[in-house]
């Protein structure tokens, strides 16, 4: 059975996301990066909300061939550029000129049994990136059928 692991920065008063619930405003420094590396590495599948998968495929593609962004957030880029997204949404559409290819979009209600396959199916770790804590709830648990 596949891990799946929840990676999240939370300020030490408890926000998950910046002003406007924007997730990449939040403050990163080289010891999140180098976790989040690490994680992806191990992972072959990393699963967003709406609202993160957007905010990470306007951010993310263009990091990689940034001269000036340090190594390892360029080695991030790549990881997410390469990496199966699966989206949880019941309103994103499919946009074929997206600079993320490999994304598939999976609607609420059939969340926790599709989450339940990858995780029952082959392949290495799921990375669950930049979930609120009542997202995280439809994500199955080691049992498959409950909710954490």
């Amino acid at each position: 059975m596949r891990k799946l692991i929840v990676c999240n920065i939370v300020s030490l008063d408890g926000y998950f996301e910046g002003p406007g619930g924007d997730v990449m405003a939040m403050p990163f420094d080289h010891g999140f990066s180098e976790y989040n590396a690490e994680r992806l590495r191990a992972a072959d599948t990393l699963l967003l909300g709406r609202t993160s998968y957007e905010g990470f495929r306007r951010y993310w593609p263009a990091i990689a061939d940034d001269p000036d962004a340090p190594p390892l957030e360029r080695e991030i880029s790549r990881r997410n550029n390469d990496i199966d997204k699966v989206v949880v949404s019941d309103t994103l559409e499919p946009d074929p000129a997206a600079p993320w290819q490999n994304t598939r979009i999976i609607g609420r209600a059939e969340a926790h049994d599709r989450i339940a396959e990858l995780k029952n199916g082959p392949g290495r770790d799921i990375v669950v990136s930049a979930a609120t804590p009542c997202g995280t709830t439809c994500w199955p648990t080691a049992s498959s059928t409950s909710c954490i």
